[in-house]
Order: structure tokens, then C-alpha cells, then sequence
């Protein structure tokens, strides 16, 4: 939940900023704006959430690497944009993760307890978050990742420091894959102790959509998952970097939290395997790699710059229902999928159904149409009409 912080500062904050700079003469004044707004951008989470969502799309990913604004992209090409958070979701994440924090994390240690994550022994609890994000005691991303670093090494080192419940740890991946550097902030992990005392480290997804056990919304939870993916990889990688690999297990497992429908109390989902999800990650980082490798960039990093904006307007795009919850240029790949007469547009199950059979045609067979191939044979069988 801490991309509800990350968003409102790079999105909201810096049109504040930009005034108070305007209205500032002192030159002190000046450089903490300029910290403030540097140490935002440099928290890269929000456009790693975002390009979890599709990784398989160019565009979505041509946009997290180079920190290309969709909204940007969509006025360019004459689009209103309407995925961005509204003042209520973020009152609302804001008072969520708030409250799991308050008290050394009582609340959520209380539900991760009673779902088996922690035992009802267990103590510590290490706040890493930044002040921006809602934190005490971190200020710049520096200082959050050297004692992400520190705490690393110190309970793999001496496993019996190690605190049980841990708020943001930041890590910066060993590779290129988002510039200017790849920054990623875990919303929260659990250190239990296993076999000769090894730590044991199982990532966290925190949430603020209302867990509705089978009626959940499949593609909140797929979200979810897939986040949690990259940041388990991710932490390998950081362990790996480290030299502490031998020294701390990673767990394969994860946990979602959810609030339970109509409050801010939070609902434990445990033991989520993560195995595709981290395989997924692992591939569709060398892919951000490539990208980033590819492009190689001088100026400061920009939103808007124009010539990535339009980069990212001509790059391949692929459509799926996800995009509809995050992409401002989601209604152009929506039209180029109807012009198609692509299932996807039906969503992915029928997708799954159809695969690349025009809706048209499926129509047709639908209606007694006869088959041309193996392919129309097997989708008429599927549909229950031989």
C-alpha cells in the first residue's frame, strides 16, 4: 500500500512543489523541495506495480522503464485520462496501512498470527518506511536502503535478532531494469526461524480491496499475486547481491492482506505460492533490461518528455482486461481489439476459449456452422454442440 504514498507524491506533490519553488526565494527552501521531489522519483514501486499488471504489453513496459506517464500519452493522442486514484482511494489506503502499523504493528501481527504466518510468540517489529510514506524514523532512500542492507546481514549473521514483522524493507536490484535505477519497496515481511536457527523470510502484499473469499474480483487477487512475485524475486536477487544466500532462506510462499468487506480490518490470505509468479518475474525482468539497455537516456528522467511519450504511442501493445483498471490508453487498444473482432474483448476467459477464432466466427459455429478444421471441430466440441 505504500504506492498510495508513491503516487500521491510523484502525481499530486509536485504540482505543490513547483508552486512553493516558484513562491521560495531562499536558496535552503529550494534544495529540500528539490530532495523531496528527487526522493519520490527514485521510489520506482508504483511503475513496477504498474507494469506487473501487463508485463506481455511493450507500451505498458516502455512506460514503467523510462518513466513514461500513460496519462501523458493518452492526451498526446487526444484521450481524457481516468485511472488516476481518486482523493477517497487514497484517504482510504492512506487510514488502512496507517492502522496495521500503529501500536508495532499489532493489528496485522494479530491477523498474521491467527492465520499461522507468525507464531502467537512472536515479537519485533522493524519500521523501514519512509516519513513520506507514513514512516518515523527513515528520510531518504539512502537511508533506507543501507538499513534494509544492514538488517540483511545482521540476521543472517546472528538469526536471533531477528524481528519477526518488518514495514517497507527497500532494495535496489542488481540490474538495469528500470532507469535510472531500480528501487523497490515490500509492503511487508515475516522472519521466521527454521531448521538450525536459518531466517526465513516470506514476502507480504498488502491491499485495500475487500477480500470476498470466493467472490473476491479474480483480477484484484491475479494483481496481487503477480506484485508479490516480483518482490519475492526480487529479494532473491538483493540476497543473492549480498552473499547471503546460504544464510537466508526466501520463502517460495507469500501472503496477501486484504480488509474484510465494509471496515479497514485486515484479512490474512496465507501460503499463496509464488513459484510462477517469481518465474514470470525473472523473465519479464530480462525483458526490462533489454528494454532499458535499448534506450539509453541522458536527460533528467522526465514524465513528459515528448520523445518518449511518443516511443511508448508506437510501441506494441497487448490488450487484456486488466488494462481496463490502470491504462489510460486502454480505450484505443479496446477499439483496435474490436476492429479485430478479437475474443479478448469478451474478457480472457472467453479468450482462453476462442484463442485466435474472430468472435464472428465463433458466432457462426455457434449456429451450426460447419468446421473447416481440427481447431473449429475441437471449439464446436467445447462448445457443446457435437
Amino acid at each position: 500500500m505504500s504506492v498510495v504514498f508513491d503516487r500521491l507524491a510523484v502525481e499530486l506533490g509536485e504540482w505543490f512543489i513547483d508552486r512553493l519553488s516558484s513562491a521560495t526565494t531562499g536558496e535552503i527552501a529550494v534544495a529540500e523541495v528539490d530532495e523531496v521531489r528527487q526522493e519520490a522519483r527514485r521510489n520506482t514501486r508504483a511503475r513496477f506495480e504498474q507494469w506487473a499488471k501487463n508485463p506481455s504489453c511493450d507500451a505498458n513496459t516502455l512506460s514503467a522503464v523510462h518513466n513514461v506517464r500513460l496519462d501523458a500519452a493518452a492526451r498526446e493522442i487526444g484521450l481524457s485520462p481516468s485511472f488516476g486514484q481518486s482523493p477517497f482511494a487514497i484517504a482510504r489506503g492512506n487510514r488502512f496501512e496507517a492502522g496495521l502499523f500503529v501500536e508495532q504493528a499489532a493489528r496485522l501481527r494479530q491477523a498474521l498470527e491467527t492465520k499461522g504466518c507468525l507464531l502467537p510468540s512472536s515479537s519485533g517489529f522493524l519500521d523501514l518506511r519512509l516519513k513520506m510514506n507514513g514512516g518515523q524514523n527513515v528520510s531518504t532512500v539512502d537511508e533506507a536502503l543501507r538499513l534494509t542492507q544492514e538488517w540483511l546481514q545482521r540476521i543472517a549473521c546472528d538469526p536471533g535478532t531477528a524481528e519477526s514483522l518488518v514495514a517497507a524493507p527497500m532494495i535496489r536490484i542488481p540490474k538495469g531494469v528500470i532507469l535510472p535505477e531500480a528501487l523497490l519497496i515490500i509492503d511487508a515481511v515475516t522472519v521466521t526461524l527454521g531448521d538450525a536457527m536459518r531466517p526465513r523470510v516470506t514476502v507480504g502484499e498488502i491491499k485495500v480491496f475487500p477480500d470476498r473469499g470466493g467472490h473476491t474480483e479474480p483480477h484484484q487477487i491475479a494483481t496481487a499475486r503477480a506484485q508479490a512475485g516480483v518482490y519475492r524475486h526480487a529479494l532473491e536477487l538483493a540476497v543473492l547481491e549480498l552473499g547471503l544466500a546460504g544464510d537466508i532462506d526466501i520463502a517460495t510462499d507469500g501472503f496477501l492482506v486484504f480488509t474484510w468487506p465494509g471496515s479497514n480490518s485486515p484479512s490474512v490470505r496465507a501460503g499463496e505460492d509464488l513459484t510462477y509468479q517469481a518465474i514470470r518475474a525473472e523473465r519479464g525482468f530480462q525483458r526490462l533490461e533489454e528494454v532499458a539497455h535499448s534506450l539509453v537516456r541522458t536527460d533528467d528522467f522526465a514524465a513528459d518528455n515528448p520523445t518518449l511519450i511518443q516511443r511508448v504511442l508506437d510501441a506494441d501493445t497487448n490488450y487484456s482486461e486488466a488494462c481496463l483498471s490502470f491504462c489510460d490508453l486502454a480505450p484505443r487498444c479496446h477499439k483496435h481489439a474490436l476492429d479485430a473482432d478479437d475474443a479478448i474483448v469478451l474478457g480472457m476467459e472467453a479468450k482462453r476459449l476462442l484463442g485466435e477464432t474472430p468472435v464472428a466466427r465463433a458466432l457462426e459455429l455457434l449456429n451450426g456452422a460447419v468446421p473447416v478444421d481440427d481447431r473449429e471441430y475441437d471449439l464446436q466440441r467445447q462448445l457443446g454442440l457435437s
